[in-house]
């Protein structure tokens, strides 16, 4: 690399090595010439920016946690005492990503500019007294605090947790007085849709300040090579999320993964309706929702109908407001039926309550392990035997993004549908079914009307008469 350059003590042409160049760059604090040609693409959507947030949606290997490096050393070099902070989702990224990211960078950079790595901080320290922290989000959560900030990173931002609370409630508030200050959100998609980096999404887009790049995109990327990554996908959800960038949930970790769409809309009411109970099942939530899903079990068919739902949490759980609200939807859905009511038994004044002052007994639900109930419902659900009418958006929204935690013992959770307390409800209403008992009357359409055989009227006196006769011997 050589360049031409006037000099003021003589006009003649002079040729510059490209490690002169390079020094010149990193003083100026260009660092862009680093970037291979996936993330210029990042970064020409980023230059339009002219918010404070910019979101980028990266297929996996795009380059997005270097791009974000380069981001940080520009700011460091161009404004003297910065304050810049890198948190990512997990303390082994970094480790194995994000630090060597850094030192690979600083490999040419210029012996006066070259900052100081302190290793108990996890910071760097630049001559100019700019700063630049990273963080591991799993093992330190309070370290993205500060008293301001020039440049937040939110690294992995679809796998961390509070991510909402963390940008509105700490990084946003360390903006202020800061001129240009930014927070980026780099990541692939979450394990389940229900995340808040999804919404950040929406929000981004809305504000033209969002970029999302599929491996189709990376111009590197060969079709043998996008062919290899397909095919070591374990999941035809692996490749969509890591790969394709899409919003799908983890199939490893769904709790219902035989749920589908085609399950939604309950059967038409046949000639039997009229036979079968009224079937709610509720689960009481103490700092999580409570839901309670009314329901009838077909038997004619083998399929539970889920026809409501109430989801109470907050200020507007009381014990008055809940009975009140299942009293009206029983009356309404079945006015003229036998209702049975389960329940879990996490609350038991409460069940007392709603029994005693309410005249609404719940019987408390008999558990076995959580995996054995899950695998019923998975059972019924993948044999069709399980129908959910569309005015159960909390139920539905449980099925399609429910997951497990990652030792699979319990229910995740999920700023928009809790501990996917509506997929409990169901879980409880399956368990109680009685599958075996037939409500169907014997002498279903028999009646006098349907089966009475008028008798033969001359027979009918012969008989008289000859009662008649041996009555008088």
């Amino acid at each position: 690399m050589r360049a031409n350059l006037n000099t003021e003590k003589n006009s003649k042409k002079l040729y510059v090595t490209s490690k002169e160049i390079k020094s010149e760059l990193w003083k100026r604090g260009e660092l862009s010439w680093k970037l291979k040609k996936s993330q210029r693409l990042i970064e020409k959507n980023y230059q339009n920016v002219q918010g404070k947030l910019f979101v980028s949606n990266c297929s996996r290997r795009f380059g997005k946690s270097f791009w974000a490096a380069v981001k940080c050393l520009e700011v460091a070099l161009r404004k003297p005492k910065s304050k810049i902070k890198f948190a990512s989702a997990f303390s082994t990224e970094v480790e194995e990503i994000i630090i060597p990211a850094f030192k690979f960078l600083l490999e040419d950079c210029p012996t006066e500019l070259e900052p100081q790595w302190l290793t108990s901080k996890k910071k760097y320290i630049f001559k100019n007294e700019s700063e630049i922290q990273v963080i591991g989000l799993d093992r330190n959560p309070n370290g993205p605090r500060g008293q301001f900030c020039d440049l937040f990173i939110f690294e992995e931002a679809g796998f961390i947790s509070r991510l909402d609370y963390l940008y509105s409630s700490v990084v946003v508030p360390m903006f202020k007085g800061r001129k240009d200050a930014k927070a980026i959100m780099i990541s692939t998609p979450p394990t389940s849709p229900v995340h808040p980096f999804r919404d950040f999404c929406e929000k981004a887009k809305k504000e033209n300040a969002f970029s999302q790049f599929t491996i189709f995109d990376d111009p590197e990327a060969t079709s043998e090579e996008i062919e290899i990554y397909k095919n070591e996908c374990l999941s035809i959800s692996d490749w969509k999320r890591e790969y394709l960038v899409e919003f799908t949930i983890d199939a490893n970790r769904a709790i219902i993964p035989e749920y589908e769409k085609c399950y939604e809309g309950v059967l038409d009411k046949d000639e039997f309706y009229e036979y079968y109970p009224g079937v709610l099942g509720m689960d009481l939530g103490v700092r999580d929702k409570t839901v309670c899903l009314y329901s009838y079990y077909d038997f004619n068919n083998a399929t539970l109908c889920v026809l409501d739902e109430t989801v109470m949490f907050g200020k507007d759980l009381t014990t008055d407001k809940l009975a009140q609200e299942i009293k009206e939807k029983e009356k309404r859905i079945f006015p003229d039926k036998k209702v049975l009511r389960y329940s879990d038994n996490n609350n038991p004044l409460l069940l007392q309550d709603l029994s005693s002052n309410y005249r609404l007994p719940f019987s408390p639900t008999t558990k076995s392990s959580i995996e054995s109930m899950v695998n019923k419902v998975r059972i019924w659900m993948k044999d069709g035997r399980i129908r959910i009418s569309k005015n159960c958006k909390e139920l539905i929204g449980c099925l399609e993004n429910g997951i497990w935690r990652e030792n699979r013992k319990e229910f995740d959770r999920s700023k928009v549908f809790g501990h996917f307390d509506a997929l409990a409800a169901l879980i409880y209403l399956v368990r109680n079914v009685n599958e075996s008992h037939n409500p169907i009357p014997k002498l279903h359409k028999i009646s006098h009307n349907t089966h009475w055989i008028e008798p033969d009227y001359e027979k009918t006196q012969t008989h008289k008469a000859l009662k008649s006769i041996f009555k008088r011997r």
